[in-house]
């Protein structure tokens, strides 16, 4: 009787239990104000240096990476990025594209990316989480354009890092945490639907990517993919749209048939932070 007492009320406290709620309008005021107060002070990088930074930063971090403890919630290791501009006409700044990173130590190194960087304009940037607190972008560490990882630093030691995975197999259940087009803290789900080699950006050689079947959109850049664990094992890239095509001779777009997520997996990051991905 006891324990079908404790039973019910357990069940009864997790079906009261109040989910959390994203003002996504806050969120936006938050960041905004909070990198426009980093742009006012002038006392450190703008987005502009940041971006030019990157072909001058090693491809390799060479500092140490304390593992994680899994995180109960991974929205606490997800943050906003973005950067701030003047337009001209006003003396206000303004917010840039918004895009995700998140934390990799708890001292302040956290992981989104080169692309990211590599379209930066204006002042200062910053990341924001879902606390609504600010935390200054004050240089990049390391730099990889074929597997578009970034590796930067911001100006606290109170991150909640994210722990890092091993290689997921195809069809392992996943997780990615993301910001679609400033739909803020997404959680969407899926699995690992394949690996496969990707032609590289103009001169750049090919890498390998990982696609994978939940959701994400613009501004989902940089977002974690996590493993039934709570462990990394990719982050977004990109995005490829397949139609059906009407007419092979006017090459029209029929109905979109498929969209194919290719993410940066684990083993590419693991290498850049010098070492082995986790064994399975």
């Amino acid at each position: 009787m006891r324990i079908a007492l404790a039973l019910c009320l357990s069940l009864a406290s997790a079906l009261s239990a109040t989910p959390t709620v994203i003002n996504d309008a806050e969120l936006m005021s938050s960041i905004q104000r909070g990198i426009g107060e980093y742009a006012s002070a002038e006392d450190g990088p703008s987005a502009d240096e940041l971006s030019a930074s990157l072909k001058d930063v090693p491809g390799v971090y060479e500092g140490e990476i304390p593992p994680a403890p899994k995180l109960e919630n991974p929205d606490d290791a997800v943050y906003l990025i973005s950067s701030v501009y003047l337009c001209g006409k006003c003396d206000k700044w303004h917010l840039g594209g918004t895009a995700s990173a998140w934390a990799l130590t708890a001292d302040g190194l956290m992981v989104t990316n080169h692309h990211v960087f590599a379209k930066a304009k204006g002042g200062a940037m910053g990341v924001c989480g879902k606390d609504g607190k600010t935390h200054r972008i004050i240089e990049v560490v390391a730099a990889d354009e074929t597997n578009d990882i970034a590796i930067f630093r911001v100006d606290t030691k109170d991150l909640k890092p994210l722990p890092i995975g091993p290689d997921a197999k195809v069809g392992a259940d996943i997780e990615v945490v993301s910001h679609p087009e400033r739909r803020f803290f997404t959680h969407t789900f899926g699995k690992v639907s394949r690996y496969h080699r990707l032609p590289g950006p103009r001169d750049k050689p090919a890498r390998i990517m990982m696609s994978i079947t939940a959701d994400y959109a613009k501004g989902s850049s940089g977002g974690p993919v996590l493993d039934s664990e709570g462990r990394v094992i990719g982050m977004v890239a990109s995005t490829q749209s397949i139609y059906y095509e009407s007419s092979a001779r006017d090459k029209l777009k029929g109905p979109l048939q498929m969209v194919v997520k290719n993410c940066v997996p684990i083993s590419a990051i693991s290498a850049m932070l010098g070492k082995e991905p986790a064994a399975q």
